[in-house]
């Protein structure tokens, strides 16, 4: 019987394709191509995250936003500006900022540049405060003391309540012309009992267009006291009364708006300020 030679035939190895110069040069530019666009694409979104975010600076744009992003962009500017960054050919900012002119226009750029040197400028030094105007204090008329005196005996409070006109120049509540008020006024409710203000002998015990139902009372060391707008009087003209002693009521009789007691104190011919004495029982 024949044999069969048979031939050995050693396995093909798969020899990796040569590159050329010619083929590496083309895949440069492609690998340089697809790294542009990725840092165009960061730049653009970071450039539209400035536009939208930037404090202070932008924040008065806001009315001028749509139309700025709805403008033509010059892209080609804008990815050659970038392209120069990446190569190093021009500085980072400057290319940065050619960039922004192109995709967003140079008169946004001239506005941002604008406000950030308003901004810079420090605040104008306010205006001194204008000082104002004096206020007159008139002078008290004669006989009309203003300073607190020691009355030298125990007294009390003729009333309780609010003081609606104090001591001084007002403005007359019926009439309207400016006067000097000699007591103060005391408001309280009709029939109100009123307390005589010390030790005493009562005085006058009469009746006036002006204080209505009225009566005085003469204390020690020349001082007098006065009650006016009284709806009555218990006591009669030279009774003896003591402080704390109910000598007449509230009332609203004479020249009053409503029920009050209006209380003078007199020292000689001076008048006091009484509101001194109003405020507790002394001496």
């Amino acid at each position: 019987m024949k044999r069969r030679r048979r031939t050995f035939h050693p396995p093909r190895r798969r020899v990796p394709p040569v590159k050329t110069a010619r083929s590496r040069s083309a895949a440069v530019p492609l690998r340089m191509g697809a790294l542009r666009v990725t840092v165009c694409g960061v730049v653009f979104v970071a450039l539209i995250a400035l536009k939208l975010a930037l404090p202070g600076a932008l924040v008065g744009l806001r009315g001028t936003l749509g139309s700025w992003l709805a403008r033509d962009a010059d892209f080609a500017s804008a990815f050659s500006a970038v392209g120069h960054a990446v190569s190093g050919e021009d500085g980072v900012l400057d290319s940065l900022g050619d960039a922004y002119v192109a995709v967003f226009g140079s008169e946004a750029a001239q506005e941002v540049a604008g406000r950030a040197e308003i901004e810079a400028v420090p605040d104008a030094e306010p205006e001194p405060a204008s000082e104002p105007e004096p206020v007159e204090i008139r002078a008290y008329p004669e006989h009309a003391a203003a300073e607190q005196r020691i009355l030298g005996f125990d007294y009390t409070p003729p009333l309780t309540g609010a003081v609606t006109s104090g001591f001084g120049w007002r403005e007359h509540p019926t009439t309207g012309r400016e006067s000097f008020h000699y007591g103060v006024d005391v408001a309280a409710d009709e029939g109100t009992e009123i307390a005589c203000f010390a030790d005493g002998t009562v005085g006058v015990v009469a009746e006036s267009v002006e204080l209505g139902r009225y009566l005085t009372v003469h204390h020690t060391n020349g001082f007098v006291t006065l009650y006016a707008h009284c709806s009555s009087i218990s006591a009669q003209s030279g009774d003896l009364v003591r402080r704390g002693e109910t000598i007449a009521r509230v009332g609203s009789t004479g020249n009053a708006t409503g029920p009050h007691l209006h209380f003078e104190l007199h020292e000689g011919e001076d008048y006091l300020d009484p509101a001194y004495y109003l405020s507790q029982s002394g001496a």
